[in-house]
């Protein structure tokens, strides 16, 4: 049934199209792979850089704050000698250094009689940006137990202390830079203190990150910036965008397994902050998975780190891909839209051309073919199409003749076919009314006929019997098989010595051989009443004697028939005991090939005669050979004529 047709161009197209496709798929796949790692490592490289920039700028802050104190203890160091100037002196420090909360002179114990042993004279600066002088040493705020005096009193270098709240001063969380303070002669008389607020230093950073987050290639969501934290020398936060964190001082009690999912990467950021390393790690941070860079304030012993959550680092490489993949895409589709015209109009004359050949197809020999513009292929084909349509004509009527002949030639070969065969005897056994004999015959030819035959009649209590093979197949050897099979016929009425009736055989073909062809022939003559078995073999295949044993039966080498006139052919004889079988067949059996050119050879016929029933009927025991050949054989295509006979002796 012819099925619906299908316009060329469109398929053109339709393949163009899935190959555009699929190396688009493949450009813009590595395109996009490559932009959002691109995109992505900028992003990594924007974080680091932003590291180092709050890592130096925060460092800056604290660095600037320490000059102050360091120019400030040289003027206090001075009014340290008359104490009602220390006051006045804190004071205009302070109003120099607008970054600074408060500051403070702590003095030994009882460097002043008079004071007592606590003397800490401290200038607060209030909200309205006045100062609020204060004396704030005593038994209640020992200062000689806080951190930033002890660690100031016995260094020359200045001294951060770690986050505290200030009970007496500032009365809120600071950080204080500390430094001894020395008379005349050099000996420590106290320690100076100029105190930043927590809240100071967290604004510091979140200047920071906001104009870090102004720079990033894509300005992230609401809620999903990038933010910075310090880290004290105990793990408690010094700056961080939660206050609360700020006052719980303790990085690692915020680690929570179930919202980090069980990753601990969290714990070892902290302590790898905590060890002064610098690095960048991935991991879960307050249930969100984030980028983690880390850096240390080396000169303090404190830590900066910069929260990244993932998607802030990813998106914008994911956008800017899918962004670039979508322009490639268009650019795409805009390209196949012009290709599809473009081919639909370049196909038209094909179309022309298929209909014109459409009515050569069905006979109309004078269908005018398309005129065409442009001396192409298209046209190469058209004027192909113009030389067909004048040849075809002839070439059907050609066309015609031949298959009357061949039609006529292939009724031939069956009428000879079937003349053939007709030849072959068709009653086993020839007599039904014997039972001293039994035995069953098999020709397949190669082609239609063949140079294969067998014949066997009675007479007088004698069977006679032949098995031949003429060389060459088709109607040339079935000539000479007919030939020799009527000779043996006709023979064998009259003689009674097999050599006999071969050399008559021969006599009467070789002279008459032009074509050179010759016969391998068997010929017996078995005594049905004494079991004694003549023969002579021209050859031919030895033939398979069934009996107690299972053997090839012994044959004189003489010549096949046709091969040299005058051969002196000698004949044998054997005696069968009753139940002997004798097996025959042509060379069409041993060399049977399957489709690696194995021959199917004599142990396989040998074998294959084994594992039959002894008693079986001879008939079952031909079936089961051809079966045998026809397994071995398989698929591959016969190549010669196969025929096999076999003669069972019973006896009387």
């Amino acid at each position: 049934m012819k099925g619906r047709m299908h316009s060329f161009a469109n398929r053109v197209s339709l393949r163009i199209i899935l190959v555009w496709l699929v190396m688009m798929a493949i450009i813009d796949g590595i395109v996009f792979v490559i932009v959002e790692r691109g995109v992505s490592l900028q992003s990594r490289a924007h974080y680091e850089d932003t590291l180092e920039l709050t890592d130096e700028k925060i460092g800056t802050v604290l660095k600037a704050v320490e000059i102050s104190a360091v120019n400030m203890r040289e003027g206090l160091e001075r009014s340290l000698f008359r104490k009602d100037d220390v006051y006045a002196a804190l004071e205009r420090e302070l109003g120099l250094n607008a970054e600074l909360a408060g500051c403070a002179v702590a003095m030994v114990p009882d460097y002043f009689p008079e004071q007592g042993r606590w003397f800490e004279p401290y200038v607060v600066r209030l909200e309205d940006g006045s100062f609020e002088h204060r004396q704030i040493g005593s038994q209640s705020h020992d200062y000689f137990q806080s951190p930033w005096y002890t660690a100031a009193i016995n260094r020359e270098e200045g001294y951060w202390s770690d986050p505290y709240f200030d009970d007496a001063g500032a009365l809120q969380m600071l950080c204080t830079y500390s430094l001894p303070l020395h008379d005349e002669e050099g000996t420590v008389i106290g320690v100076f203190g100029a105190d930043v607020t927590l809240e100071w230093l967290a604004e510091q950073v979140r200047e920071i990150d906001r104009k870090a987050n102004e720079r990033s290639i894509v300005p992230p969501d609401p809620g999903k910036e990038a933010y910075s934290f310090i880290l004290g020398r105990n793990g408690g936060y010094i700056a961080h965008p939660d206050a609360k964190r700020i006052l719980a001082t303790d990085y690692f009690r915020y680690y929570d397994p179930v919202l980090s999912r069980g990753d601990s990467t969290y714990v070892r950021i902290g302590r790898r902050m905590l060890a002064g390393e610098r690095g960048m790690e991935r991991s879960v941070v307050d249930g969100v998975e984030s980028f983690v860079y880390f850096a240390p304030l080396d000169w303090i012993g404190w830590s900066v780190g910069i929260v990244v959550p993932k998607d802030t680092m990813l998106t914008p490489g994911l956008l800017l891909g899918v962004l670039i993949l979508g322009m490639m895409v268009f650019g795409m589709l805009a390209v196949l839209l012009v290709s599809y015209l473009a081919i639909r109009r370049a196909a038209r004359p094909l179309q022309s051309l298929a209909a014109s050949a459409g009515e050569v197809a069905k006979g109309n020999f004078d269908t005018p073919l398309p005129q065409l513009r442009y001396n192409d292929e298209i046209r190469l084909l058209r004027d192909s199409f113009a030389d067909m349509e004048t040849s075809l004509s002839a070439y059907v009527n050609q066309l015609t003749a031949a298959t009357a002949q061949k039609a006529s030639m292939e009724s031939e070969l069956s009428i000879a076919r079937e003349i053939q065969m007709s030849m072959l005897p068709k009653a086993f056994p020839p007599d039904s009314e014997r039972d001293d004999v039994d035995l069953y015959g098999q020709l397949t030819p190669a082609k239609a006929v063949g140079g294969d035959f067998y014949d066997f009649h009675i007479q007088d209590d004698r069977l006679y019997f032949c098995i031949g093979d003429v060389s060459g197949k088709g109607v040339p050897a079935a000539l000479i098989m007919s030939v020799t099979s009527t000779l043996f016929r006709s023979l064998s009425v009259s003689e009674e010595a097999p050599e006999r009736i071969v050399s008559a055989i021969n006599a009467s073909t070789e002279g008459r051989n032009d074509s050179l062809m010759f016969v391998t022939l068997f010929v017996g003559i078995l005594d049905l009443s004494t079991g004694v078995l003549s023969y002579c073999n021209a050859g031919h295949n030895a033939p398979v004697v069934i009996g107690r044993e299972l053997r090839f039966l012994e044959v004189e080498p003489n010549v096949p028939v046709g091969v040299m006139d005058g051969w002196a052919y000698k004949g044998q004889q054997v005696t069968l005991a009753p139940g002997t079988s004798l097996f025959l067949y042509t060379d069409g059996l041993t060399e049977a090939t399957d489709g690696r050119e194995a021959l199917f050879g004599e142990d396989r016929v040998l074998d294959t005669l084994r594992k039959m029933d002894a008693h079986a009927a001879p008939a079952t025991v031909i079936e089961g050979m051809s079966s045998a050949v026809h397994d071995f054989v398989g698929a591959a295509e016969q190549s010669d004529d196969l025929t096999m006979l076999l003669i069972r002796y019973n006896g009387l």
